[in-house]
C-alpha cells in the first residue's frame, strides 16, 4: 500500500533535487554516448564491425525493455531515493567492468551499466513531474533536458580528445568516475518527500488505466530517439569519412546538443506560458526529418544543417516529458515514464545497430540517413495524431 507523494513536501528543495537530477542523467548521457568517439577504435583496433560497434549501445539500452516499467513501480512504492542509489551503483560497476577492454567484458559491462542507466531515468522525470506538479514543470523540464545535450558534447570531444591522448581505458576509468560522483552526491543530498499522514492510503499504482496518451507520447519519444541517437553513434565516422579532423567530426556531431543547451530551457519556458506542446512535436519531427536528409546530402554545408538539426532537437524533449509527467494520474508517475524509458530502449536497442548493418551493407551512410529521416517524420505524425484528437490528452481518472 502507498501513499500519493506529495509534490512539494521534504527537506530538500526543489531546486536542488533539479540539480541532484541533472547531475544524474547528465552521467548517464556521458555513459551512453562514451562509445561513439571510440568507434574508430573499436573497428580498427579491436577488429570489431559497424554492427558489433553499434550493438555496444544497443546493450546499454537493452535491459531498460524489461527493467523500466518495474523499475518505475519500485520507485512508486519504495521511493526514489532507494531506486536511484541502487541503478547508480549498477551503471558505475558496468562502467567500471569495461576497463580490460576485452570484446566480452565490455559487452558484459554495457549490460550491467545498462541496468542501472535504464531505471535511472525512469526515476529522475518522475522525481521532477512530482516536484514541479503544476509550477513551472516546463521550465523544469527545459533544464533537465539540457543534461542529455551535456553529456554528449562532453563524450563527443573530451571524451574524444581523452582517448586520442591517453587511449581507450582512460575513457572508461573517467566515464565510470564521473558516474561514482553522481552516486556520492545523490546519497548524501537526496531525500525523498515526506508523506502526509492524513492522506489517503492507496493501493499499489498498475499499467490499469492509464490511458492512451502515455503510449503515443512513448511511440513519439521512441522513433525520435532512434534517429538522433543513431545520427550520434555514427556522426563522427560519417563525417570522418568525408575527410573531417576527428575534432571537426566530433564538433559537428554534437552541433545539435549545444544549439539544445542553448534553446530548450526557453522551449520550457515559452510552454508554461502558451502550451503548443504537441505543435512544438510536429515541428520538431519535420525539422530533423529536414535537416538529417540535408546533412547526408551536402556535408560541406555541415555547420548549417547541424544547427539547423539542433533547432529541432530543442522542441520535442521538453514537450515531451511535461506531457508524459501530465498524461498519468501523478502517483503512477513512475510506472508512465517506465513505459517511456521501455519503449525508448526497444528502439534503441533494435534501431542503432540496424543502421549499422545499412552502412556496413550498403558501404555508405545513405540508407541509414534516410531512414532516420523517416522516424523523425512518423514522430511527427503521431504528434498530429494527438493535436488532433485532444481528447486522448486528456488524463484518466485515478484508479488503482
Amino acid at each position: 500500500m502507498t501513499r500519493d507523494p506529495s509534490p512539494v513536501s521534504g527537506s530538500v528543495s526543489r531546486w536542488r533535487v533539479l540539480a541532484l537530477c541533472h547531475l544524474a542523467v547528465f552521467t548517464f548521457a556521458v555513459t551512453l554516448q562514451m562509445i561513439p568517439p571510440l568507434v574508430e577504435a573499436l573497428v580498427a583496433d579491436l577488429g570489431m564491425t559497424h554492427t558489433q560497434a553499434g550493438a555496444l549501445m544497443g546493450l546499454f539500452t537493452f535491459p531498460g525493455i524489461f527493467l523500466a516499467i518495474p523499475g518505475g513501480y519500485l520507485s512508486d512504492v519504495l521511493g526514489p531515493r532507494r531506486v536511484g542509489l541502487i541503478s547508480l551503483v549498477t551503471m558505475a560497476a558496468g562502467t567500471f567492468l569495461m576497463v580490460s577492454l576485452t570484446p566480452n567484458l565490455l559487452y558484459a559491462g554495457r549490460f550491467l551499466a545498462g541496468i542501472g542507466g535504464g531505471v535511472l531515468v525512469v526515476v529522475c522525470p518522475q522525481i521532477i513531474s512530482q516536484r514541479f506538479l503544476g509550477k513551472e514543470l516546463g521550465l523544469a523540464m527545459g533544464i533537465f533536458n539540457t543534461a542529455v545535450p551535456l553529456g554528449t558534447i562532453l563524450s563527443f570531444n573530451l571524451l574524444g580528445l581523452t582517448h586520442q591522448v591517453l587511449g581507450m581505458r582512460a575513457v572508461v576509468v573517467i566515464t565510470g568516475s564521473l558516474t561514482a560522483v553522481s552516486l556520492a552526491s545523490f546519497y548524501l543530498a537526496y531525500v525523498d518527500p515526506s508523506m502526509d499522514p492524513s492522506e489517503e492510503v492507496l493501493p499499489p499504482p498498475t499499467l490499469r488505466g492509464l490511458g492512451p496518451a502515455i503510449w503515443l507520447i512513448a511511440a513519439i519519444w521512441t522513433l525520435f530517439n532512434m534517429a538522433i541517437m543513431s545520427f550520434f553513434t555514427f556522426g563522427i565516422d560519417f563525417f570522418g569519412s568525408y575527410g573531417f579532423t576527428p575534432n571537426l567530426a566530433g564538433l559537428f556531431t554534437s552541433t545539435p546538443m549545444i544549439v539544445s543547451i542553448l534553446v530548450v530551457p526557453v522551449v520550457g519556458w515559452l510552454m508554461d506560458r502558451h502550451g503548443w506542446r504537441t505543435g512544438l512535436l510536429i515541428a520538431g519531427g519535420i525539422l530533423c526529418g529536414i535537416a538529417i536528409l540535408l546533412v547526408f546530402r551536402h556535408p560541406a554545408g555541415a555547420v548549417l544543417w547541424t544547427i539547423l538539426l539542433g533547432l529541432g532537437v530543442s522542441m520535442v524533449p521538453p514537450a515531451t516529458f511535461s506531457m508524459a509527467g501530465e498524461a498519468v494520474p501523478r502517483r503512477k508517475a513512475g510506472v508512465g515514464f517506465g513505459i517511456l524509458t521501455t519503449l525508448f530502449n526497444i528502439g534503441l536497442f533494435l534501431g542503432i545497430p540496424l543502421m549499422g548493418t545499412l552502412r556496413d551493407r550498403a558501404g555508405n551512410y545513405g540508407p541509414s540517413f534516410t531512414l532516420m529521416a523517416v522516424f523523425f517524420l512518423v514522430s511527427a505524425a503521431i504528434a498530429l495524431l494527438l493535436g488532433v484528437n485532444r481528447k486522448l490528452l486528456l488524463p484518466p481518472q485515478e484508479t488503482g
